[in-house]
């Protein structure tokens, strides 16, 4: 994603555009879960004096803001793009995280019926993947 698209994004959402919101925002914005180690290495080839503070300030400001979501697993906080519903599926053996698009309506709409507003729609599958096969359109990190 280009540096414009991310401060548009970011003046979308009434956020002050800084140079350290841009790379973390482009980062993410380029797909892939990051955890903050991850995301501090990559972001640290753009901004090399930004500090995890900065880090972990930013991502709670765009998690706030509806732009990233946020996941537990494997004892890890993961950072993502804010997109349509998917399943993340977290290989325990191999640590990677892929995203699976699936129609979730279905539970949208039970959730409706019960006066649920859904805002957020996160799944989360733990499993084994040694020899799963790997679907074209997955986003793996």
């Amino acid at each position: 994603m280009s540096k414009e698209e991310a401060i548009g994004l970011l003046r979308s959402r009434g956020l002050k555009v800084t140079p350290q919101r841009v790379a973390i925002l482009r980062i993410l914005l380029n797909g892939g879960h990051f955890n903050i180690t991850q995301l501090l290495n990559e972001v640290r080839k753009i901004e090399p004096s930004i500090s995890i503070s900065t880090v972990y300030n930013t991502l709670t400001v765009l998690v706030n803001s509806g732009i990233l979501r946020s996941f537990e697993a494997n004892g890890k906080t993961w950072y993502e793009v804010k997109r349509q519903s998917h399943v993340n599926v977290v290989c325990e053996d191999t640590g990677e995280i892929t995203d699976i698009y699936v129609d979730t309506s279905f539970i949208e709409n039970e959730l409706s019926k019960r006066g649920i507003k859904v805002k957020d729609l996160n799944i989360i599958v733990h499993g084994d993947c040694a020899g799963a096969s790997k679907p074209e359109a997955s986003n793996q990190r």
